[in-house]
């Protein structure tokens, strides 16, 4: 089979599959996630926070501005400073996404939200919303690569549109279009 008939691979945080990789050790499995990719795509599983060797469970971790920059600290002990090896992971995995035509990033995550993710100040006080360190590095290095996250997924016209982004995306990385 040639790789035009090949159904497109789309990167999916993990734990919206059913997988124990949050912080808790619980899953957030979404049935329209699931679903989706059964029909329309093939898989590539992401975890930013387990493959920088965050055990399960894990102290949770929360994005915090200083100064200028944003990082991701640990919620109860501030010395956690995961900050670093988030950015070395998504320089990393950013080179094995190459094959992929779309990611579906976990919403509200301090590594995976695209635009809600929490942002605190260092007095622990919320000061607004951003991007998921590792989702931001993605996005900044694949800028045309079609991106979701699992809410917006629930609007069955958003997800008809990603899924051409997806399509149209694959047929340009293979040039034909």
């Amino acid at each position: 089979m040639s790789d035009a008939c090949h159904r497109p691979r789309v990167a999916v945080s993990s734990c919206l599959l059913g997988e124990p990789v949050r912080y808790d050790g619980a899953h957030k499995r979404n049935a329209c996630v699931v679903d989706l990719l059964s029909t329309s795509f093939d898989t590539f599983l992401v975890c930013p926070e387990v493959a920088i060797g965050m055990g399960m469970p894990r102290p949770p971790i929360q994005l915090v501005k200083r100064g200028d920059s944003v990082h991701a600290l640990g919620v109860d002990d501030r010395t956690i400073d995961v900050t670093r090896r988030l950015q070395q992971y998504g320089q990393q995995v950013s080179g094995q996404l190459l094959d992929i035509s779309g990611y579906i990033f976990k919403s509200h995550s301090p590594s995976c939200g695209l635009n809600d993710s929490d942002l605190f100040d260092v007095e622990r006080t919320l000061i607004g919303k951003t991007s998921g360190l590792f989702s931001g590095m993605i996005r900044d290095l694949l800028p045309d690569l079609p991106v979701i996250d699992e809410i917006a997924l629930q609007d069955s016209t958003v997800r008809e549109v990603f899924v051409q982004q997806v399509y149209d995306y694959q047929a340009m990385r293979q040039g034909r279009r």
